[in-house]
């Protein structure tokens, strides 16, 4: 059964198209290098808080989380974000657990 996450930025106001700049680099990435990421979307919304950046991750298994955490693209966003400080809060990463809905619909049912 496939693994779903949400991660959580909460970018600086200032620094919200530098992260999707970095985004860009780090999915193309992941796509390249890491068959077993299903979908790994990237998000924007603005809350009363200020704007957030959601990615939405699906993964084949455990080891290809496993594998994202330990990859080159990953490691390379968290070493550049320590160089430059583009977050205003922690990282968030939560692990979903799926319980009702559906991903899609046939086209020829539309």
């Amino acid at each position: 059964m496939p693994i779903h996450v949400l991660a959580i930025l909460t970018p600086k106001h200032d620094r919200v198209a530098r992260l999707e700049e970095l985004a860009k680099e780090v999915a193309d990435g992941v796509q390249a290098t890491e068959p077993g990421v299903l979908q790994y979307q990237w998000f924007k919304t603005i809350t009363p808080e200020g704007p957030k950046i959601v990615v939405w991750e699906v993964y084949a298994d455990e080891a290809a989380v496993n594998i994202h955490k330990t990859g080159p693209k990953l490691t390379w966003l968290i070493e550049t974000e320590k160089k430059e400080g583009n977050f205003a809060a922690p990282l968030q990463v939560l692990p979903l657990e799926h319980f009702a809905g559906f991903a899609g619909r046939e086209s020829s049912k539309i």
